[in-house]
């Protein structure tokens, strides 16, 4: 898999909450070619290592990379379009008979 490392570089980067995502979109990558770097990386007023972001610099980061982001449940910063319709939820708790 990718290299892991402990902080972020200043590329155009990739955004994961989840680690495993991270790591299958390292998979998918490189069995295409490109060359990838894992890092944490901790957003403003974050004091808890354990809610840092995975960050995925790959390269060369083209269009590919940039439609594979969504598929695999990462963000790029900066990115302007408009999130995925939520899933409806109940609008009460549903009751069970007894």
């Amino acid at each position: 898999m990718g290299e892991r490392q402990s902080s972020g570089g200043g590329m155009e980067a990739i955004y994961f909450d989840s680690g495993d995502d991270a790591d299958e979109l390292i998979t998918a990558l490189q069995s295409e070619g490109y060359t990838t770097r894992l890092a944490r990386d901790g957003f403003a007023g974050e004091d808890d290592s354990d809610d840092r972001a995975w960050v995925l610099v790959v390269e060369p980061f083209d269009e590919r990379v940039s439609e594979m982001v969504d598929v695999y449940g990462g963000w790029l910063p900066g990115d302007d379009r408009p999130a995925a319709d939520p899933l409806e939820l109940p609008g009460e708790p549903k009751r069970l008979k007894d």
